[in-house]
This record gives C-alpha cells, sequence and structure tokens, in this order.
C-alpha cells in the first residue's frame, strides 16, 4: 500500500516525519511513537480524534495530555507507605476528639529562620523566644541533645499575599543539581540533600513541625516524594518545586485516600494554633490571605539536614552552630 508523509511538531521542539497509509489512524500514529497515548495531536488549532485519518503532508502539533501522564506516573513517583503528615494530638477526622490547641505568645514581630539550637535545654534559645518553649517541647518525634533549627516569624501579610513560599514544593531541594551552580560543591550533583528526613512508623520520627496563627494559610498533601526519585532528572525542580506535578500530587493523594481508614486527611488546610508535622519530602504551600492578617508562624526542623544555608539562616547569639557534617552554603541561593 502507497504511503505518505506526515510532520508532527514534538514538545520538546523538533519536527519529525512519519510514512503512513491511507488508512492509518490518528490512533495508529500515536502507537508509533514511543510515548505511547500520553500526548494528543493537534490540527488548526483542534484535537484529533483518535479515529481519524489523516491526509498527505499534514503538520501536526505534539501536546502532552497531563492527565494521562500523571496516571502513568503517579505510582512511580510518589511514595504511599505511611503518614506524610500528622496532627498533634492523634486525631486525623474532624468528629475525633484529642486535638490539642497550642498556647502562641503575644507577637513582637520577631524573624529569625533555621536557627541551630539544642532540643530540650532551653538554655541554647535565646530568652526573646522563650514563650515558644511549649511549642517546641511539643514536637514529639525530637531527642534531647539534638541540634535541632528554630523559625518563627511574626509580621503582617497583606491581602492576596503569603508569608511564606507560595506554589507547590517540598523542603528537601532534591539534589545539589537543583541548586544554584556555586553551591553545588561538597556533595557532587547528584547527592541526595536532606532537609529534615521523616518517617511515620507508628509514630513520628525526626520531620519538620509547623504551626500558625491562621486559618487556611498553609496546605498540605498526604503524600511524599519517593526517596529514589529526589535525584531524578525533572521530578524535582530548583529550590524543591513540585508545582509541575499538581496532578500526580493531587491523583496520590486521591490513591492513598483509597488505602487509608481515614476520608478527609490527604488534602488539608491547616487550622490555627494546632501543630503539625511533615517529611522533608511532603508537598505544600502558603496559601494567599483573604484580607490583611498578622500571623505568626513557628517551625522546628530535625537534626537531619545535609547544607544549612548561611545567608539565609539566622545565627545563634549564643554560639549554638550546626554540627561538623552539615555542609555550610553562602551566599544568596537564589542567585
Amino acid at each position: 500500500m502507497a504511503t505518505f508523509p506526515i510532520y508532527i511538531r514534538h514538545f520538546d521542539g523538533s519536527q519529525r516525519a512519519f510514512d503512513i497509509t491511507l488508512t492509518d489512524t490518528v490512533k495508529d500514529v500515536k502507537e508509533m511513537m514511543e510515548e505511547g497515548d500520553m500526548f494528543d495531536l493537534i490540527y488548526a488549532g483542534a484535537e484529533l480524534d483518535d479515529k481519524q485519518t489523516l491526509e498527505p503532508n499534514m503538520e501536526l502539533e505534539m501536546v502532552v495530555d497531563r492527565q494521562k501522564l500523571a496516571e502513568s506516573r503517579a505510582d512511580e513517583i510518589f511514595d504511599y507507605e505511611g503518614s506524610s503528615f500528622w496532627e498533634y494530638g492523634g486525631a486525623t477526622t474532624e468528629s475525633e476528639r484529642g486535638y490539642v490547641e497550642m498556647e502562641f505568645p503575644p507577637p513582637t514581630d520577631i524573624n529569625i529562620n533555621m536557627m541551630p539550637f539544642v532540643f530540650g535545654d532551653k538554655n541554647s534559645i535565646p530568652s526573646e523566644y522563650h514563650g515558644y518553649l511549649p511549642l517546641i517541647n511539643s514536637c514529639w518525634g525530637l531527642r534531647s541533645g539534638q541540634i535541632c533549627y528554630l523559625t518563627i516569624q511574626e509580621s503582617l501579610v497583606k491581602k492576596d499575599t503569603s508569608q511564606r513560599r507560595a506554589g507547590l514544593h517540598i523542603e528537601t531541594p532534591g539534589s545539589f543539581e537543583n541548586l544554584h551552580p556555586k553551591h553545588r560543591l561538597g556533595g557532587g550533583q547528584n547527592s541526595e540533600i536532606n532537609w529534615g528526613a521523616g518517617i511515620m512508623k507508628y509514630s513520628c520520627f525526626e520531620g519538620i513541625y509547623m504551626s500558625s496563627t491562621v486559618s487556611d494559610s498553609c496546605r498540605v498533601f498526604n503524600c511524599r516524594i519517593r526517596e529514589d526519585k529526589l535525584t531524578e532528572p525533572g521530578i524535582v525542580r530548583s529550590h524543591g518545586d513540585v508545582s509541575h506535578l499538581e496532578p500526580e500530587i493531587k491523583l496520590a493523594c486521591e490513591r492513598r485516600k483509597k488505602l487509608s481508614a481515614y476520608a478527609d486527611n490527604h488534602v488539608i488546610n491547616m487550622k490555627p494554633k494546632r501543630l503539625y508535622w511533615i517529611t522533608d519530602r511532603t508537598p505544600h504551600e502558603s496559601l494567599p490571605l483573604a484580607e490583611d492578617t498578622y500571623r505568626q508562624y513557628f517551625r522546628v526542623v530535625s537534626p537531619s539536614i545535609s547544607v544549612w544555608f548561611a545567608d539565609h539562616s539566622t545565627a545563634n547569639p549564643l554560639g549554638i552552630v550546626p554540627p561538623s557534617d552539615v555542609i555550610i552554603l553562602k551566599g544568596n541561593k537564589f542567585e
């Protein structure tokens, strides 16, 4: 049977030629391509049906079908074993008792980030932050004597803005490859970076603890990037950005929901004055506020960090520093 060419502009920008017959359909062409059926073919701005036949010398455009791609990749990228976030008090649905409301001190416009301190030793924390000792001591998966890292931000948040980092991200940058080029030394480009770690097996160990005074100011997704995917190119982007994986993240939470006894703890907007635990691979995002609001934010990161960004962190005036196995990186991490 006679053949004729068609031309397809790949989503990587290249143009590819395929020889087909008059009876070949769009589905037949998709089967010729290594991407399978994870994409749609567009002609003159319209999506072509899989049963449609093609004409000689047609110039088509290849567009990724994000939902199909997400369905094929969610299980490969995300780990469902155990919980990826937890709420202090043990309750995981509104109908259960056991939630513990945290006590925040009166605000004084504190703004510290990743300040090293010795967990369990109040004398390693400057006295002006002692109002947060009850919150610090509630971080149940940490051990006394460990060097942990304290963040407190008290500030007015303007309407339609977020106090912390917007956009879906995880706390670990993934690998040194995802840092600014000047910071890729010391671990090798494909070395995994820990930034709190965290594991849930009957209880929480290490990880990241956080709380705030404002409802619906942070959203958390109960899934986590598989550890072996952290260094795979394209999975985790610059500084832990996973916003491009939003369809996969939502699908992973839906799939985990079917495996869990709890129906409502897979995507959660954090409630005020409750202490939450997450891993450094748990997707989350700071949310814009509906009106001007004063917000107090608290976080403790476990000792399991690989790097400490000196220019973006607060030195402890009492002389507590990261341990010798933590790489201290200097300079702006964004420039």
